[in-house]
């Protein structure tokens, strides 16, 4: 059982302490205690993941849990918050996406940034509602004068990372909290708005990180404008930086964290500070999508730091868990196939 003893000493020293400059550095050990979190979102019941993730005297304490109609067809959005008196800290965690159906919808409704988001910059459609949908549950446990001083850490995995998005920027926009005081880890985030919001995020919440598996294909959709005054070098696979001028499509925001091969305890991994900014042309943006052969891309979306994340927080984050392995084999058009196929298997 993992013990976060890094996460411990970030809050233990000073009961007031906040994210202060010198603390806006990736730190592994508090991933993989995110990740956990972001994968028990999956689950009908994240206690077991709770105790499993934090020490007794922690003392993380479930606030509230949130299920909401997201679109017409009825699937969710949903989540949970969590709050600790000990570290005087909030967690507020989205789950990602629930069933093929509403991968659909996330798709149809994503092809490019359309909706406005609180004068931020244009934002996805889908992720737009569904943030909308869940903002009370945030507002409510924000705006309690018992937690008014508690720093806040937001996560998510796939679209849970996508709300995630949304809620931290607005939590500082809406003056719940101030910058230093919020910190965003998120897992196999889509692009969630324009250039604009990227760089009004950025403001906002400087402490920001999207972690990244390999050839996981969700972070590249929607897909952003590319750079068509780049000229791809001789012998490479042809793929093109994202233009770091255009607001017409997709463009991540925040700081993301590549991991380029497997991610078990000690594996490496690139903080990714090059440009084009945010969307760093030698990370995970390096390699060319095929978008008729994503079965390792989906692989790796589901599977972070050695788990299958929906099956492992459905199973109360328990280390003796085992998952299979990436497939051997790929096949055309894999990824409409893990939407059609008998499995009710989503991205």
């Amino acid at each position: 059982m993992l013990k976060f003893l890094i996460f411990l000493a970030f809050f233990v020293i000073g009961v007031h302490g906040i994210f202060g400059p010198a603390d806006a550095q990736y730190n592994e050990t508090e991933a993989r205690m995110l990740l956990n979190l972001a994968a028990a979102a999956y689950s009908t019941d994240a206690t077991p993941c709770l105790q499993r993730t934090f020490s007794p005297s922690e003392t993380q304490t479930l606030l509230t849990t949130f299920s909401v109609r997201c679109d017409f067809i009825g699937n969710p959005c949903a989540g949970y918050i969590v709050v600790s008196d000990a570290l005087q800290q909030i967690t507020v965690v989205f789950r990602g996406t629930k069933t093929n159906s509403q991968l659909l919808l996330e798709g149809w409704t994503t092809l490019k940034p359309s909706a406005d988001f609180y004068g931020m910059g244009l934002v996805n459609t889908y992720f737009r509602s569904g943030h909308e949908k869940t903002w009370q549950y945030v507002q409510d446990a924000l705006s309690n004068p018992q937690y008014q001083n508690y720093d806040v850490y937001v996560t998510g995995h796939s679209l849970g990372g996508a709300l995630a998005g949304l809620a931290a920027p607005r939590i500082v926009h809406d003056g719940l909290r101030q910058s230093h005081q919020v910190k965003v880890i998120t897992f196999g985030e889509p692009r969630v708005g324009n250039l604009d919001f990227s760089r009004a995020y950025d403001q906002l919440i400087p402490y920001s990180f999207r972690v990244t598996h390999a050839i996981d294909i969700v972070p590249h959709l929607p897909a952003c404008v590319k750079d068509l005054s780049y000229t791809p070098p001789a012998g490479s696979d042809g793929s093109m930086p994202c233009d770091p001028v255009s607001t017409n499509g997709g463009y991540h925001h925040g700081l993301e964290v590549w991991y380029p091969g497997n991610m078990t305890q000690g594996s490496p991994y690139m903080i990714c500070t090059g440009l084009p900014r945010d969307e760093d042309f030698s990370c995970s943006n390096a390699p060319k999508v095929d978008l008729d052969d994503t079965t390792m891309g989906v692989w790796d979306h589901r599977n972070y730091f050695g788990v299958e994340v929906p099956a492992f927080g459905k199973g109360g984050c328990d280390p003796t868990m085992t998952f299979k392995g990436p497939p051997t084999k790929t096949g055309v058009l894999s990824l409409v196939s893990s939407v059609f196929g008998r499995k009710r298997r989503a991205v």
